[in-house]
């Protein structure tokens, strides 16, 4: 399993593998002979520097397989109080990764008893995310959940839901003391902890970042041309991009262009995944952050390439239709699996415990490379390989 200390520094495994390709500078020039007797011996050391590499590429590859290490859910739980009303805030329910976190959130909050209604945030389109959170506020609802929601984007409704004394939970979000935000107010009553090894969703996703980047230099056998699609003004979209850039980094064989996308600009991208094929036609890979940027184009972009068949696209999520296109071969071809449902469920978790006056606890959550060859399920969605609702129901009681 990938340690904390492995994904963020795995210069040492990629270049030994790398080398042997031309991929990565030692920082030694070997001075030249006239010798044929030290010729062949260089042959024959090149051969084995070779072998050498290709088995730590392949390694590389085991690794991303087998994933970050996934944790479990916490044991117990205080008792979850009767009779709560919550609010759950989608990022928008028309994206297909928002629409499953947020109705699994639903789903968990059920579980326990509790009345539990979706608002959409409509990717934030005229404000949206503001007035869901002032709609749950003047609802009355003991607390809000939001869904990758910054609460840079937030921040008076926030300040609006204390004053009222409804409680505010973050998953898959940022508050505002974390991301580009660092250093500034906590506002968010709490945030889920994804795990031991990623106590805040910024670490997380830049691990998930870097797992992109890996299975390409694996996959590519460290020599890429990637077209990267960073999501502009968002944490979520800046930590992945981070994350993607630190696991690049480790490859001198690998060529990157990126190109950018906002929440505006959502519908576009596959013109803007055409645009950058045709700007960079020696680009054979290509590297989406969220599977429903994947679905909003992205995969129409690569399937409908006249070069379809040299491109490689790897996405986010691993979302039941994004798998259905590496399936069929359809545009995409991998995804980093992270469970978001498990995500929600962790939500209302942290939320029972802030109810009660304790502080959250790490939700276990990890994630895997999923392309044809591995972790990818005959049919449906990502399984994380743990039963998270069982636990979290035997937790709870229920």
């Amino acid at each position: 399993m990938f340690s904390k200390t492995w994904m963020r520094n795995p210069l040492a495994l990629l270049c030994v593998g790398m080398f042997a390709l031309g991929a990565c500078s030692s920082g030694i020039t070997p001075s030249g002979t006239t010798s044929s007797g030290a010729a062949s011996s260089d042959a024959a050391s090149a051969t084995d520097a070779a072998g050498e590499g290709n088995k730590n590429l392949d390694k590389l590859i085991d690794e991303l397989i087998k994933g970050s290490s996934y944790g479990t859910p916490p044991t117990a739980a205080p008792s979850a109080p009767p009779g709560k009303k919550v609010w759950i805030v989608s990022c928008g329910q028309s994206a297909i990764g928002c629409q499953t976190g947020a109705e699994a959130a639903k789903e968990a909050a059920e579980t326990v008893g509790w009345e539990a209604q979706i608002c959409d945030g409509k990717l934030n389109a005229g404000g949206a995310f503001a007035q869901c959170v002032r709609q749950g506020v003047a609802a009355h609802q003991d607390a809000i959940i939001t869904e990758a929601i910054d609460c840079s984007d937030i921040q008076q409704p926030l300040r609006e839901a204390k004053a009222a004394g409804v409680r505010t939970i973050d998953f898959w979000g940022f508050d505002c003391d974390t991301g580009a935000g660092a250093g500034g107010e906590r506002l968010f009553t709490a945030s889920v902890i994804p795990a031991d090894e990623y106590p805040t969703n910024e670490e997380y996703q830049e691990a998930i970042g870097q797992a992109r980047a890996q299975w390409i230099m694996a996959r590519s056998r460290g020599r890429a041309s990637i077209i990267e699609l960073v999501f502009q003004g968002t944490n979520i979209g800046s930590a992945l991009h981070q994350g993607f850039s630190k696991g690049v980094a480790a490859c001198s064989g690998c060529k990157v262009y990126p190109v950018d996308v906002t929440l505006s600009t959502f519908g576009n991208v596959r013109q803007i995944i055409e645009s950058a094929l045709l700007r960079h036609p020696d680009a054979t890979w290509v590297s989406i952050p969220l599977d429903s940027l994947v679905l909003a184009g992205g995969a129409q972009a690569v399937a409908g390439s006249p070069r379809h068949a040299e491109l490689q696209l790897i996405g986010g999520e691993g979302l039941p239709p994004n798998l259905n296109l590496i399936r069929g071969d359809q545009g995409q071809n991998a995804a980093v699996g992270q469970p978001i449902d498990w995500y929600g469920w962790a939500a209302v978790d942290t939320l029972i415990r802030v109810f009660a006056g304790q502080d959250p606890i790490p939700a276990g959550l990890g994630f895997q490379t999923i392309d044809r060859r591995a972790n990818l399920p005959q049919t449906g969605a990502y399984v994380a390989p743990m039963d998270f609702r069982a636990a979290y129901k035997k937790a709870w009681g229920r």
